[in-house]
């Protein structure tokens, strides 16, 4: 199967996905932390200083230079092998990326019990709290304004095409994460403290000054995606 048959098929065995129980088994243990945010803004900076396992996912577009097979993420090629476990439930999980590409996660890529913590997009967050977790927390990492994330951006040199998905995938997350009152809001201004912010939440402990003050930054982003700034 071609890369181009995959994209065309694919789609429509994740609309109605059901995980095999055996799938559903290894999850229900685990505490699971999901990250979300925009492209650029650092999520995985932020994963990787988190003090539990991450969840790698199995996405089927190209990686990137600075990513690593098997660490960041497992890059699948055989696309009738991801059909077939599509179509028997082998996967946690599946979604359509921002790109266009498979992301799902399989059940042996979480721990057997504890915690754990998977970048995720929105769209899927409402799907994981409902999946069979011991618990879910969601938190949503917030650029500091909108010049530095273009800036970040840059660095991704991204086609014109591919910018444009990503931030209309941005305008869907931010407008999700500002309407879910069970969202946590962590601003990246700088990185360590905000990675001290995501594990304070591991530990129980919620930053409410920080963490309100990141959601207002994340309205502001949002309405100047929108236009609706100052409206």
């Amino acid at each position: 199967m071609t890369r181009e048959e995959f994209l065309t098929q694919f789609p429509k065995l994740v609309k109605n996905y059901e995980p095999s129980q055996v799938a559903l088994q290894r999850i229900s243990n685990i505490t699971l932390f999901m990250v979300i945010g925009p492209s650029g803004v650092g999520k995985t900076s932020i994963v990787k200083g988190m003090n539990i396992p991450y969840v790698a996912s199995d996405i089927t577009r190209p990686k990137r230079p600075e990513e690593i097979d098997g660490q960041d993420y497992f890059f699948r090629t055989d696309y009738d092998k991801v059909i077939y476990d599509i179509q028997h439930g082998g996967f946690v999980q599946v979604a359509v990326g921002p790109d266009g590409d498979f992301y799902g996660t399989r059940a042996n890529s979480y721990p057997s019990f504890g915690m754990a913590v998977y970048a995720v997009v929105a769209d899927v967050i409402p799907i994981f709290r409902e999946l069979g977790f011991e618990k879910t927390f969601s938190l949503y990492i917030v650029p500091p304004n909108m010049a530095e994330w273009m800036h970040r951006m840059k660095a991704h040199n991204l086609s014109q095409s591919d910018l444009e998905k990503r931030m209309a995938e941005a305008q869907r997350s931010l407008k999700f994460a500002l309407n879910d009152v069970q969202t946590h809001f962590i601003l990246n201004d700088v990185m360590d403290d905000a990675i001290g912010q995501a594990n304070d939440l591991i530990g129980g402990r919620v930053n409410r000054v920080r963490e309100e003050y990141a959601k207002q930054t994340a309205d502001r982003l949002y309405k100047e995606l929108t236009g609706t700034a100052g409206k």
